[in-house]
């Protein structure tokens, strides 16, 4: 637990566990489940709040031009309208999985869901043929990605990963899914924030180590702007399916810790 016990060498391990994988096509959920697994080491809810708000911080600040413009310009920049379409089956299906889904059934799917990613990440990268403009694509496009998104919810299935990839099955250029995809994560992290700093704030009684809680989410949020530059190299290089071969390796773990 974080309060006193938890270690400096623990706040950096997860805070970069957090930032590389929230932005990294490999599965933040994913990931930190394993790890849970593998090491015992397990952040409580104030912590993990924190260490996202340093992911939101290092997307903000990456993608600051792209979200500037999509802001200043509402109605003449589709991106606006499209991040609020997909948001709407994005929240309604975490909802749904939020309150009727007991988290260790969700688990379970830990496997599943890397799979699923490696798969999505493969046929993107082989069946794609990424040339519109997003401004040019429809709404299903945005509606589907949406969904995708809130799919994602389940451990193993990664956010962006699956994103881009339904982006570029689509049709939608490396770059536009990729730089989408990152907009898109802005509402998610601030809703998963406040659900998660509600749970918090209700249950904190312990005196927070600041020390730890502040190297995690710098640690968190220089690790998501590397993560967020990556990503965005690979797509433009093409370099989409290296993530795939890596996924081989949570995939075969997964596997082992949890059955």
């Amino acid at each position: 637990q974080q309060g006193n016990t938890m270690t400096i060498l623990q706040s950096i391990f997860l805070g970069l566990l957090q930032g590389l994988t929230e932005f990294l096509p490999v599965s933040s959920s994913g990931h930190l489940l394993l790890a849970q697994k593998l090491f015992g080491i397990e952040a409580d809810l104030f912590f993990d709040v924190m260490l996202h708000l340093g992911t939101l911080f290092a997307v903000v600040v990456a993608m600051r031009k792209t979200l500037f413009q999509t802001i200043a310009h509402p109605v003449a920049d589709k991106r606006f309208r499209y991040v609020a379409i997909a948001c709407i089956p994005t929240f309604a299906i975490a909802a749904v999985v939020h309150f009727f889904v007991p988290e260790a059934t969700l688990n379970l799917f830990l496997p599943l869901g890397f799979a699923a990613t490696i798969v999505l990440i493969v046929l993107s990268a082989k069946l794609g043929k990424p040339t519109l403009r997003l401004q040019e694509t429809g709404l299903l496009p945005i509606i589907v990605t949406g969904v995708v998104q809130g799919i994602a919810v389940c451990p193993g299935l990664s956010r962006s990963g699956s994103t881009v990839s339904t982006m570029k099955l689509f049709g939608v250029n490396s770059t536009d899914s990729a730089e989408f995809s990152f907009i898109l994560s802005v509402p998610v992290i601030l809703g998963a924030v406040a659900v998660e700093g509600y749970k918090a704030l209700k249950t904190a009684a312990y005196a927070v180590n600041w020390l730890c809680v502040g190297v995690g989410v710098v640690t968190a949020f220089v690790s998501g702007l590397i993560a967020v530059y990556t990503v965005m190299r690979a797509v433009k290089r093409g370099n989409w399916i290296a993530f795939a071969v890596y996924l081989a390796l949570p995939l075969v773990t997964s596997l082992i810790v949890m059955f």
